[in-house]
């Protein structure tokens, strides 16, 4: 059972139904190419996933909040089609190196995916969660958001 499928369960234990989203990379059925996890030193209680899935960087960051079964809001970050970094992160997991090169293709990977995330992480909280406005070097998709009005159903 992967991650999103584990998660899905938690919430069904809850009498929570995730919605499915419209948008197939929204979906969660690639398999990361490398994930990185961590805690913030920033700001307490929220955690990173830092994944290249289909050849892109993505940062799931998960906030604590007082509401809701889960006590927790969920937000999917990319870089916006304006980014050049799209087509960098697609080229290195194209280029079939030399064996030393192949050798350090991960470590690598993970650097390089650590220092991008760390820049979305900032456009991020520059942004208004609220009003879903965000420097457009980035795109937000909230994954699970506790509202009023919640995005997802109860059973």
């Amino acid at each position: 059972m992967d991650i999103n499928e584990q998660f899905e369960s938690f919430l069904a234990s809850l009498g929570v139904e995730m919605e499915r989203p419209e948008d197939k990379h929204l979906s969660g059925d690639s398999i990361p190419e490398v994930s990185i996890f961590q805690a913030s030193r920033d700001h307490y209680g929220v955690f990173y996933r830092l994944d290249i899935i289909d050849r892109q960087p993505e940062l799931r960051i998960m906030l604590p909040v007082d509401k809701g079964d889960t006590r927790m809001d969920m937000y999917l970050v990319r870089l916006s089609d304006r980014s050049p970094l799209n087509a960098f992160f697609t080229e290195m997991s194209l280029y079939e190196g030399s064996a030393v090169y192949e050798h350090g293709r991960e470590a690598t990977l993970q650097h390089l995916l650590y220092a991008v995330a760390e820049m979305m992480k900032q456009m991020f909280w520059a942004g208004d969660m609220q009003r879903m406005s965000f420097p457009p070097e980035i795109d937000v998709h909230p994954l699970y958001v506790y509202e009023e009005r919640p995005s997802w159903r109860k059973r």
